[in-house]
């Protein structure tokens, strides 16, 4: 029976033919993970959205990176079909057909700086972007504002990022619980304004740049009352004032 150090030692091995890019060396470990804490019970399941949250990178990125295992035989899949169908995977120890003996240097490195390149570009180019659209542990991206605002509240981990992304981009200080309030300031927002189901992404996108544009207006002091930050005017100035039934 195959051990986990047969896949280390055939990962390594297939690596040494022609390198893997960092989301597939971390997807195929997160999955040896994943197998030997399942007792090796093979096909698993596995939501996309949890290895994107897992791995920090997108839905996209998870697709290209098992697609690439699955064609060096590393791994065998099938897709699922949204959050109550996940994938499957199992792990593999055969050898996937071998290219020319005097191509695969050539087209070794070719891949490597081609993957090289376009991972440091994606990383700069998607990094805010990312943080700001994220969607954790969902597939299907229509929800009704009710259940949005549950996940976002939910989120702790996305709110830090964009507590951080206030703190660079807009030179604000909002912790997490000033946060969670602006959350249900904006979706109390949404309702009043007949919104119905929205997408995810473009929710999480529209609260970014919904909560900019109230902290600019706080700044320079326009500030909108919220039921969120409102209190009670005490009018009593004297004892008298306080007579009578309560």
């Amino acid at each position: 029976m195959a051990g986990i150090f047969d896949y280390i030692n055939r990962f390594w091995a297939e690596a040494e033919r022609s390198p893997f890019n960092p989301t597939e060396t971390a997807l195929y470990h997160y999955l040896l993970y994943e197998a030997n804490r399942l007792r090796w019970n093979m096909p698993f399941a596995c939501h996309t959205a949890i290895l994107c949250v897992r791995l920090s990178t997108t839905k996209q990125n998870i697709s290209k990176a098992r697609q690439h295992l699955k064609e060096r035989g590393l791994i065998e899949f099938q897709a699922g079909a949204g959050i109550r169908t996940p994938a499957l995977y199992s792990l593999s120890l055969q050898s996937p057909p071998q290219l020319p003996q005097q191509v695969t240097p050539q087209l070794s490195r070719v891949l490597t700086v081609q993957l090289t390149h376009s991972n440091i570009e994606d990383k700069d180019k998607n990094k805010d972007k990312n943080i700001i659209n994220s969607q954790p542990a969902r597939d299907d991206s229509y929800k009704s504002l009710e259940e949005l605002e549950s996940i976002l509240l939910a989120d702790t981990a996305w709110q830090e990022q964009i507590t951080g992304l206030l703190a660079k981009r807009e030179n604000s200080t909002v912790n997490t619980d000033q946060l969670c309030r602006y959350i249900r300031d904006f979706f109390d927002e949404q309702k009043i304004g007949g919104k119905g189901q929205r997408d995810e992404s473009d929710c999480r996108s529209h609260f970014y740049h919904w909560i900019v544009k109230q902290l600019k207006s706080n700044r320079y002091g326009t500030k909108r009352k919220s039921a969120a930050y409102s209190g009670t005017d005490v009018t009593a100035v004297s004892a008298g004032d306080y007579e009578g039934a309560f």
